[in-house]
């Protein structure tokens, strides 16, 4: 258990209005069911030491990886190819609803948010292309916000988990058999399911979930 609690925080707060303007920038879909300038509630995870830990022995670990390709990545050799990604899930609890600063987590299993912050992301509900690979990560909020999709109930909230990301060897084009790419240890760290235009990944599935950190959760009004 890495994290124990995060931090309510007051739109006066500079992190509230920097995730606000992250969140407006980033939101690019008209038929989105958020309004990025409706923000209900933003939270600030604190994270244990053992989670920045874990993080950076990823970092490092793509660092090692790419000194010894032939074909060197700049990126990966410099940090890592630390990328900001958004993650949605769901909230089954209170969290952020009450007027506490501070808020401890819950320990229901069908709370999305609070397992992640508790024990970590998992790729187990994770699918590409029909195989469950790596997490779910997207370049904006609005499409992270409408990726929770199915697995929304009408007793639950929906949150983005605003996320620092190891990206590394990012694999551009996915072999038609995914399982077996990754099965086969090709090197890569993660995996393009889609692209906007040029460098822009719209949708990227990272394999070690140790590689996302999570840093902020934002929920809406609806």
């Amino acid at each position: 258990m890495y994290i124990f609690a995060v931090i309510k925080l007051h739109k006066e707060d500079s992190s509230w209005q920097i995730m606000e303007k992250i969140c407006q920038t980033t939101t690019t879909y008209i038929d989105s069911k958020i309004n990025p300038t409706q923000i209900e509630c933003v939270l600030k995870v604190l994270n244990h030491q053992k989670a920045f830990s874990s993080f950076e022995e990823c970092r490092e670990m793509v660092r090692n990886n790419a000194e010894n390709l032939q074909d060197k990545f700049p990126r990966c050799l410099a940090d890592g190819n630390e990328l900001l990604r958004f993650h949605g899930t769901t909230i089954a609890c209170s969290l952020g609803m009450n007027n506490s600063s501070c808020n401890l987590l819950c320990t229901f299993d069908r709370c999305g948010l609070c397992q992640i912050l508790r024990h970590g992301f998992s790729t187990k509900k994770q699918e590409f292309e029909g195989a469950g690979v790596g997490v779910l990560t997207t370049s904006t909020s609005d499409k992270a916000f409408d990726s929770i999709g199915s697995s929304f109930k009408d007793n639950m909230r929906r949150c983005v988990i605003v996320c620092r990301v190891i990206a590394g060897r990012i694999h551009q084009n996915p072999l038609q058999d995914i399982q077996e790419m990754v099965t086969a240890d090709l090197g890569f760290d993660s995996l393009v399911k889609k692209k906007i235009t040029g460098s822009n990944i719209e949708e990227l599935h990272v394999l070690n979930p140790r590689a996302i950190l999570p840093c902020f959760v934002v929920t809406y009004k609806l």
